[in-house]
């Protein structure tokens, strides 16, 4: 299993792109019910509160600077130029403007967590400011959608509030009552959580690109572009908080988790929202986002692992 586990986190990024590609040029593929992919990623969430660690996350007391930071710039910076690039590419097209907003105004990802550990950094403040996003996307999201023109794009907060409710606060409400009920499955459940998280994922891409394969074929010349701009959207918000947070003097490990934290959104929570609220072509911004924030984070994190090992003393 481990070895097994270690083989797709390291190779998500391409598995995400070879399960994208081959789904959509195939013929066949995995006819679901819409509520099937917010299942599959209602089992993500529910075992990342099972194996979440509580007493690292009350710990965060002494960080409410660096808290509040995280959660003003994932909700200003992330927001704004997420809102900025649908608008300035993508006004003519509302449904693919709706997607790359939605996989900005989503709560931070789960990888985020996993890249900020590996980087070094405060993988604790990372979880703490993803809690208050939960809370704060059902509100933002809908009011990002307003300028929108097209009547397909109006999206309730009451509506989405109901899927939160069943995808996030559920699943993870009920992950951490039995993570207390039973400590130790905490420790335990963590091989079997990046596996089951991987593989949903792989899952959720199959079923919404298949579903959305017609209509994402009379898009196909956007891709290019749709590319660039998501790749803006995830790049730029994490290099500017990384600078802002050493410019305030915010310790490096923290500053980390700043940078991973505005940067990777949830996508596949928002590629599912998308599917469900507007249309299949929504979808392939979230997509496309995936694939470059679990890319680039990999990147970033493997980096900070270099520069931490040339730091380190060498003993004669």
């Amino acid at each position: 299993m481990r070895f097994v586990n270690d083989i797709i986190s390291r190779r998500l990024p391409l598995l995400i792109v070879l399960v994208a590609i081959s789904t959509y040029i195939s013929p066949v593929y995995w006819k679901v019910s819409s509520w099937v992919p917010s299942l599959l990623l209602g089992v993500v969430i529910f075992f990342t509160g099972l194996s979440m660690n509580i007493s690292a996350i009350k710990g965060i007391r002494t960080k409410k600077k660096e808290l509040l930071l995280a959660v003003l710039l994932k909700w200003t910076l992330t927001v704004v130029v997420s809102i900025g690039l649908a608008y300035s590419f993508f006004s003519s097209k509302p449904e693919i403007a709706a997607g790359i907003i939605l996989s900005g105004t989503v709560p931070s990802a789960t990888a985020a967590t996993l890249y900020t550990f590996l980087a070094g950094g405060n993988a604790s403040l990372v979880i703490a400011a993803s809690l208050i996003d939960i809370a704060i996307s059902p509100i933002v999201t809908p009011l990002s959608m307003l300028g929108l023109s097209g009547s397909q794009i109006t999206l309730s907060f009451l509506k989405l509030l109901q899927s939160f409710f069943f995808i996030v606060f559920l699943p993870l409400g009920i992950g951490l009552f039995i993570q207390r009920l039973f400590p130790h499955l905490a420790i335990h459940s963590r091989s079997i959580t990046r596996f089951g998280s991987s593989l949903s994922l792989l899952l959720i891409i199959h079923t919404i690109v298949g579903h959305g394969s017609k209509a994402i074929s009379l898009e196909l010349g956007l891709l290019p572009l749709i590319v660039l701009v998501t790749f803006i959207q995830v790049v730029f918000p994490m290099v500017a908080a990384y600078f802002i947070a050493k410019k305030l003097s915010i310790a490096e490990e923290d500053a980390r988790a700043l940078l991973f934290q505005v940067g990777l959104c949830n996508t596949a929570l928002a590629a599912i929202l998308a599917f469900e609220f507007i249309g299949d072509l929504a979808a392939i911004a979230p997509i496309v986002n995936m694939i470059i924030n679990l890319s680039v984070g990999s990147m970033i994190a493997n980096y900070f692992v270099k520069v931490d090992k040339q730091e380190q003393p060498t003993f004669s």
